[in-house]
């Protein structure tokens, strides 16, 4: 079910980046073809330079809300599996846990502090490991 719930939520949000990018292509030509015909509006140059100007920061800034609202509506669509993924899961393991088996992974046997001894050096070998100093 997770699973599933996890493949339609990236199904919609490839069919929501596409709309997106149909959206964003579209403003993206209106924005070009004003700013291209912007002295259809006015005859005077110093007008026709601000309307061009007006017409490529709001494209600008059309293209950039298309960008972020493409993200936010992507997250919102992957928050409904996410929400239910984390409802529905099992909750963590509390309490005692079972003990470990005497053979643990690959024959490796653990054994506790109180398990074994220490075994006292050899008695031939008397004081601390002789150490021996850098070469001249």
């Amino acid at each position: 079910m997770r699973r599933l719930l996890w493949a339609a939520g990236w199904v919609g949000v490839f069919f929501w980046s596409l709309f997106a990018l149909a959206a964003y292509g579209l403003i993206d030509l209106v924005g070009g073809a004003f700013m291209r015909n912007a002295d259809v509006f006015s005859s005077d140059p110093g007008t026709v330079e601000w309307l061009f100007n007006l017409f490529g920061w709001i494209r600008g800034f059309s293209t950039s809300a298309v960008l972020v609202v493409w993200g936010l509506v992507s997250l919102a669509i992957l928050a409904v599996p996410w929400l239910f993924d984390r409802l529905t899961a099992s909750p963590p393991q509390t309490g005692a846990f079972p003990p470990p088996s005497p053979a643990g992974r690959d024959g490796v046997i653990d054994l506790g502090p109180g398990d074994y001894t220490v075994r006292h050096p050899e008695p031939d070998r008397r004081g601390p490991t002789p150490r021996i100093g850098p070469h001249r």
